[in-house]
């Protein structure tokens, strides 16, 4: 029963999260008319955005790999009612289709709702920002290949009897928590054609879960459907979840949602933007900051570190040790009357120490966000035509982290006031390439970052969309008309 469920268990998670995937945070943040959407990548942009005020709400989720697939005419046949295609991998029929070679996986999802944004600039040198956000990131590197293709292959379906396999710096995370931010951008340098902002986001973490899982090293030879032989195994493993860690599987009663939350912690962002203006015009402290200027630019740069922080998880944690240089036998078998979560670590730790209660070695840990640094690059074309690079790279700062993808996006717009069309192309952990599409109208964005998931005919790793719901109050417009016409603010 175990087994089947471990195995179920894998296959999900392998369709929803494997591979190199969106991060739904950054959608919609390249615009001059993002506001506090541009949070999420630099807080200095509050004070170069076309906005003086917004509020509003988002939700992205997406989910991409490169191991299971579907055809993409198959979301429409589930619209209709139609259920998947049918799909075989080596004359067995299987759920999805699966890619099969012999190379370690990358895994990652995001799920990213800000239940409010919020920003306000009173004078267009300085500007304030407040959001609730509530995440979910869920990732894996270097995933051994074999696991994944025997929890839906079955070991006898597969060539995998008889085989040595080794996996160094295996590592798995998944991290839910809600944070709330407090933000301050500034104007530190404004000078004829030059102009320098600055900004730092300070956050309350509150953490509802975190796992991770840490492979260092692993030796092993699989003899039959049943038993391996462990030559090497250097894990730690760390956990706190809402979970009855005694509760009967077969009950249904695991999830306990009377322990929440698990943990709290800080963190930070921090930014820097130049920017290279069209003329020497400057913001001007005004009574009304609906009458501050627009700063039109020929090129902007932004550096910024991005989630610099960490939850501690001290309330239902435990964290386990596997260590072995000699050899141990792994027998699936002896999971056979495992009923509790208490009872399945019992059985792993006796597989390895003749006490098994020496797999336990703590009962809290620090879990970092996922941290990255991030580089702007947005070019004014002509007018409202701009093309913006925005690269990403992941830092690991803790031992047990959440991790996002890295990502380097290419986005040509257009933007104006109430209308915003990019089309970004984005190059995900240096493996794939996706087009994706984002659209706003007045307050209403959508976008995805794969528009070929909603044509029939391909096939489909994965399936991504960004909403947004936001009011914006613009700079050189004010209800009741402008003084000195705020600057020519609506011409160049």
């Amino acid at each position: 029963m175990i087994i089947k469920s471990v195995r179920g268990i894998l296959f999900l998670m392998t369709f929803l999260v494997l591979g190199s995937t969106v991060s739904a945070q950054f959608w919609g943040t390249s615009s001059n008319y993002s506001g506090s959407r541009g949070l999420a990548v630099n807080p200095s942009l509050m004070t170069t955005s076309f906005v003086y005020a917004d509020f509003g709400f988002n939700l992205g989720v997406a989910a991409y790999n490169d191991f299971a697939f579907v055809k993409t005419g198959d979301y429409y046949r589930c619209l209709r009612g139609e259920g998947l295609s049918d799909y075989y991998v080596n004359g067995k029929q299987t759920p999805l289709g699966v890619v099969l070679n012999e190379k370690p996986k990358n895994a990652y999802e995001t799920l990213d709702f800000t239940v409010l944004s919020a920003m306000f600039s009173p004078n267009g040198k300085s500007a304030i920002g407040f959001f609730v956000n509530n995440r979910v990131y869920t990732d894996g590197k270097h995933i051994p290949w074999e696991v994944l293709e025997a929890s839906i292959m079955t070991l006898e379906a597969g060539d995998y009897i008889g085989r040595n396999y080794k996996s160094k710096n295996t590592r798995l995370g998944v991290m839910a928590w809600s944070e709330v931010g407090f933000s301050y951008s500034a104007t530190v340098y404004d000078r004829y054609y030059d102009k320098v902002d600055f900004g730092v986001t300070l956050k309350g973490l509150v953490g509802y879960a975190g796992v991770a899982l840490d492979i260092n090293d692993i030796d092993k030879d699989i003899l039959n459907a049943d038993t391996s032989v462990i030559h090497k195994l250097d894990l730690m493993a760390a956990m706190s979840a809402p979970l009855d860690y005694n509760a009967p599987f077969a009950d249904g009663n695991l999830l306990n949602l009377n322990e929440l939350p698990g943990g709290y912690g800080l963190g930070f962002d921090i930014g820097v933007t130049y920017t290279n203006k069209k003329d020497d015009k400057v913001s001007k402290i005004d009574d009304r900051p609906c009458d501050e200027p627009r700063i039109y630019y020929n090129w902007r740069l932004g550096v910024s570190l991005l989630d610099v922080g960490a939850v501690r998880y001290d309330d239902n944690a435990r964290v386990y040790k596997l260590m072995t240089d000699t050899d141990k036998i792994f027998d699936v078998t002896q999971f056979d009357d495992v009923e509790t979560m208490e009872s399945l670590m019992d059985t792993l730790g006796g597989m390895f120490y003749e006490n098994p209660e020496d797999a336990y070695v703590g009962d809290r840990f620090l879990m970092g966000l996922p941290t990255a640094l991030s580089v702007q690059f947005d070019y004014n074309i002509y007018r409202s035509f701009y093309v913006n690079a925005t690269w990403i790279q992941p830092i690991r700062l803790y031992k047990y982290s959440s991790m996002r993808p890295a990502q380097l996006v290419v986005e040509p717009r257009f933007e104006t006031r109430y209308f915003d069309f990019t089309a970004p192309v984005t190059f995900y952990n240096y493996e794939k390439v996706f087009l994706g599409a984002e659209l706003r109208l007045a307050f209403l964005s959508v976008g995805t970052q794969n528009v070929f998931n909603f044509f029939g005919g391909g096939l489909s790793y994965g399936l991504d969309l960004y909403v947004a719901l936001k009011f914006n109050l613009y700079k050189g417009k004010c209800f009741g008309g402008c003084r000195d016409a705020c600057w020519n603010a609506d011409f160049r």
